[in-house]
């Protein structure tokens, strides 16, 4: 086809029909076009958005279909938008560790409090990262006395462990006050981190710390923090013990109860040993070497070793386990660093949401108190509102319990439960000089606040206020307070944002107010689609006459270190995956094999005689009943023939 300029018009001079393709017979088929076909920036923004989010293409294209109205009035398809999803992902792939170390320059240029370190090999690849963000820096130091630590897998396509340094806040919340992606489970690599994580926290050691029986991680603590408090999981623990003494619980009549009284109802250590000893000759297990190896590590583990220490309303890692199994839910085993990191970020601040959420409602909200004792009241006003859940119940357990006289020297307590066949008795003793209390459950040492024992002698003394020493500050609304200027009503934007990302919300923010006032009449969509089109033209002329290039979703690219390799895939902790069949115990089997028998087919009755055993093509009566049919069908036969 040829076209020329004849009198001011534009003139089709030479048109070959074979050379072109016939005009669609739908309008809207068009759009399927290659030539046709084209992603606008802002939309490429926000397909960037989704896809670092983990968001599939499905659901990406829904989402932009929601925003355009419907599907078909997008300028691209769905293969289109998966095009630039792995374009996105190979782009990663190439740098992956560059952009993430790239991105965490600019957290610290940003918050000199972010701080991030690196371990890299002899081949300048990347095979340890640790980072932490500032605000997490600053409440450190009130939340150090308890922590947990712990590994996942199958958060990167490296398959390098993540493990995250855990703690507990003031409103009984799980944070996280670091965080690491190691190669390996090592001695050395948890030095490595515990070490980094020092440095960013100015060497504040923390208290007390609880893992699992991994004997990597326990050398790493004692050389780090040499004097801390290292307790194990007492989940892991008794998972396996179930396991190894699975077949003693059921052949040994009561000793399965035995075991697990001695475990949880055992005050002091002198106490848990003597009744563990009992335990084990009673029931002829001495010689066990499972039994053997418990006693042995003991210390580590036991509930009775650690009444002293502060370890909050939690004997296991289930915070830390928690934590990893939501993070789960957000990556997958395919994903880079750089998703993960950006994911990671997203938690963090759901998690930081949620606690300025509890402090909202702790400043704006009164607690509902349950009973009328001042000391209640003071609670009420001193604890976050989660703490004082916990304190409000424990003061309506005080009615569980009778109270009596001590036996002895000073002033002391007996607290009885009021149910048939409790045998433990508490003792409450107090000094009158120092105005202090003990309690033989030791709960304020190990979970910071006062044991509904000692709430019941001072209800039955008539105390009217706890002394300060027992309000821990942790637990207060106080400990996360921060002083901050009081901000003025927002009028705008008086700065311009100094980014692309920045300035495309702020316009979105703009216009969507505007687009949500002018929607609900003819007339005020005129208004304002006459002002988009002229904004349009006034933009369009600027950027042309400025010599401004138009931005396409393909050309954006970004600096990044490319010195920097990544790592190589971490080898997993254990046996290999062509050994991975393993001896399973006897817990497992009898498992499966109860599944097992819970999905076997059931045996129905026969539907001609109603007896098990036999379905209604073998059944005996039906059997017979066709064999004399056939007798009788012999002789009618047989009959027909004489007779004929």
């Amino acid at each position: 086809m040829s076209v020329g300029l004849r009198n001011d018009k534009w003139v089709v001079t030479i048109f070959v029909e074979e050379h072109t393709h016939p005009l669609m017979s739908r309008e809207e088929w068009t759009r399927y076009y290659r030539s046709h076909r084209k992603v606008p920036y802002e939309d490429y923004m926000l397909i960037k958005t989704l896809h670092n989010r983990n968001a599939d293409t499905s659901l990406i294209m829904a989402t932009l279909g929601d925003l355009h109205g419907t599907l078909w009035t997008l300028p691209y398809t769905n293969q289109d938008v998966a095009n630039i999803r792995t374009k996105l992902i190979n782009e990663v792939s190439q740098n992956d560790l560059s952009k993430t170390i790239e991105y965490f320059r600019k957290l610290r240029a940003e918050s000199p409090q972010f701080y991030y370190d690196v371990k890299r090999d002899e081949n300048n690849a990347i095979r340890g990262l640790f980072w932490v963000d500032g605000r997490t820096r600053e409440v450190y130091s009130k939340f150090k006395d308890c922590i947990f630590f712990d590994t996942t897998f199958c958060t990167n396509r490296y398959d390098m462990p993540f493990a995250p340094i855990v703690g507990i806040n003031n409103h009984m919340q799980t944070i996280m006050l670091g965080c690491a992606l190691i190669p390996d489970e090592s001695k050395e690599t948890f030095k490595w981190v515990f070490q980094t994580w020092m440095d960013a926290m100015g060497q504040e050691h923390p208290t007390c710390i609880m893992t699992d029986q991994d004997q990597a991680m326990a050398g790493a603590i004692d050389e780090v923090f040499p004097g801390i408090v290292h307790r194990c999981c007492l989940w892991h623990v008794l998972r396996i013990a179930k396991d190894k003494l699975g077949t003693l619980f059921r052949t040994r009549e009561g000793f399965e109860k035995e075991f697990f009284y001695c475990i949880y109802s055992s005050d002091m250590a002198e106490e848990f040993d003597n009744m563990w000893q009992q335990m084990a000759s009673k029931n002829s297990l001495g010689e066990n070497e499972h039994l053997i190896r418990m006693w042995g590590c003991r210390n580590t583990w036991a509930p009775a070793y650690f009444k002293k220490n502060f370890f909050p309303f939690t004997g296991t890692t289930r915070r830390s386990e928690g934590l990893n199994s939501f993070f789960k839910k957000l990556v997958h085993p395919q994903d880079s660093v750089w998703q993960f990191v950006k994911q990671y970020e997203y938690i963090q601040e759901t998690r930081l949401d949620r606690e300025d959420n509890a402090g909202f409602l702790g400043e704006a909200t009164t607690a509902a108190v349950w009973s009328s004792y001042r000391i209640e009241e003071q609670a009420s006003r001193f604890y976050t509102r989660a703490a004082f859940a916990k304190f409000r119940e424990l003061m309506q357990i005080t009615t569980a319990y009778s109270i009596y006289p001590g036996v002895g020297e000073g002033v002391s307590y007996e607290l009885h439960r009021n149910e048939i066949g409790a045998k433990k008795i508490r003792i409450v003793s107090y000094d009158q000089e120092e105005r202090s209390y003990t309690c033989t459950c030791n709960m304020f040492n190990v979970n910071g606040m006062l044991c509904q024992h000692i709430l019941k002698v001072m209800v039955h003394t008539n105390v009217q206020v706890i002394p300060e020493k027992y309000l821990l500050h942790r637990w207060s609304e106080a400990a996360t307070y921060f002083e901050t200027p009081c901000k003025k009503e927002f009028t705008g934007y008086s700065i311009i944002p100094d980014s692309n990302t920045l300035r495309y919300n702020a316009l979105c923010k703009m216009l969507n107010k505007l687009a949500a006032q002018a929607c609900f009449g003819p007339e005020s969509y005129k208004i304002v689609q006459g002002g988009a089109e002229h904004l349009t033209t006034l933009v369009a002329n600027f950027r042309e006459s400025h010599g401004v290039a138009e931005e396409e979703a393909s050309e954006e690219l970004e600096e990044t270190e490319n010195n920097l390799k990544n790592p190589p895939r971490s080898a997993k902790k254990g046996r290999p995956a062509e050994k991975e069949k393993r001896r399973k115990p006897a817990v497992e089997v009898r498992q499966e094999e109860a599944k097992k028998k819970g999905t076997k087919r059931k045996n129905y009755a026969c539907s001609k005689c109603r007896e098990d055993g036999h379905i209604k093509r073998h059944c005996p009566y039906l059997l017979l009943e066709n064999k004399k049919k056939a007798e009788r069908d012999k002789c009618l036969r047989r009959e027909t023939e004489l007779t004929l």
